[in-house]
């Protein structure tokens, strides 16, 4: 009989997320809360197409829409959670959020109210220590998720450290990624399909393509993206997204005749811009501010690129090159010329991307993230 897995992830409204979901339902008897469907504009296009109910028929688990209450992602909270936890008995309550996000707390005072008996554990993605009095707040708040979580599973080496430092257990962290990649639409091109896959995006077939897909902001290395093109010869770049950069990006294109804009699109026609490229390059770089303070989680864009069968490059910052797990693919964040010696290097390798290639397939599935999860939380419950 399978553990019976509550599941709460606001990240799991988008379709092509909960294919991680259906893959872990071979695992547990599983119930994911979810938001709401919500009727707005994302990205310039309807909210449906990024979340919609076209999988219903096909789920081997049960959704449960509830309403939000409140705006951003860490200060939401649901409406009638209680009812789902006093619906059924559960073995396991994971939540999938922040340790300072209402939804945490939310989820635990009625997992303690109502589900006494079942583990209950959270996925957090935060891999820096936040300076001054923001630091200070959230050391106690790590220090209280600690205290009262019986496992977590950290989407990096340095989220699984930090809250390590914080008091929990090293047997009690478990370091995986949240989401994996779908091998069916993505996967390598042939030449005659790179080629129309190119031209119906008003690139050059013939031309040898580097590209970046994600949020047009400083702390993405966008800058640094360029700089190092200008230092190649017979290159183009290709560059897809929104962000503050945008209208600089646009500025730069008018002497720069190989970039390349596109503009933003839904995650499921991502695959159709990944695999028309030779290089993918995330060149994110960390930023220290009271008002910003991040460094690359995961990037998630990464085995995208390499279940595509592109060579893709990452600089060394945050958790890009565990990500990627080959030495030769890494550059010092914030350094143009390193990254363009980077791009010479593999421009006529075809082994990395093949090498790449593989690692996604063996680490970064659905599958294989959904068995890593529930390996780990089946050893806890027998714990």
């Amino acid at each position: 009989m399978k553990p019976a897995l509550l599941l709460i992830s606001h990240a799991c409204a988008a379709l092509e997320n909960r294919k991680k979901v259906q893959a872990l339902a071979a695992h547990f008897d599983l119930v994911c809360v979810t938001s709401t469907i919500e009727q707005r504009t994302i990205l310039g296009r309807p909210s449906s197409d990024f979340d919609n109910d076209s999988d219903e028929s096909s789920r081997h688990y049960q959704l449960i829409r509830l309403p939000r209450r409140g705006h951003s992602d860490t200060t939401f909270r649901y409406a009638g959670l209680s009812a789902v936890m006093r619906s059924r008995r559960f073995d396991v309550v994971l939540v999938e959020n922040e340790p300072w996000a209402f939804i945490c707390w939310q989820s635990l005072f009625w997992k303690a109210l109502l589900q006494g008996d079942a583990l209950f554990g959270e996925f957090t993605w935060e891999n820096v220590e936040r300076p001054s009095w923001k630091g200070l707040i959230l050391a106690a708040i790590y220090r209280f998720m600690t205290m009262t979580t019986d496992f977590i599973i950290a989407g990096n080496q340095a989220a699984a450290q930090l809250v390590q430092k914080r008091g929990a257990r090293k047997e009690a962290v478990h370091v995986a990624p949240q989401f994996g990649v779908d091998l069916i639409n993505h996967q390598p091109a042939s030449p005659a399909e790179r080629k129309q896959l190119r031209e119906a995006q008003l690139l050059h077939t013939d031309a040898f393509i580097i590209g970046y897909c994600g949020r047009l902001t400083e702390e993405k290395g966008i800058k640094e993206l360029l700089q190092a093109c200008d230092e190649l010869q017979n290159v183009h770049l290709a560059i897809l997204g929104s962000g503050r950069l945008e209208g600089w990006l646009k500025q730069q294109q008018k002497t720069r005749p190989w970039l390349h804009l596109l503009a933003p699109r839904p995650h499921f026609e991502i695959p159709s811009f990944l695999r028309c490229l030779d290089v993918f390059v995330l060149a994110s770089k960390p930023v220290r501010t009271m008002e910003l303070c991040w460094e690359e989680q995961f990037g998630h864009v990464l085995i995208e690129a390499m279940a595509c069968g592109v060579a893709t490059l990452g600089s060394s910052s945050g958790a890009i090159p565990e990500v990627i797990g080959h030495d030769e693919a890494i550059f010092p964040h914030g350094e143009a010329k390193a990254l363009a010696e980077c791009i010479r290097r593999v421009m006529n390798d075809t082994n990395l991307a093949k090498s790449q290639l593989e690692r996604a397939r063996q680490l970064y599935t659905h599958d294989a993230v959904a068995a890593s999860w529930a390996g780990f939380i089946q050893q806890r419950l027998a714990a």
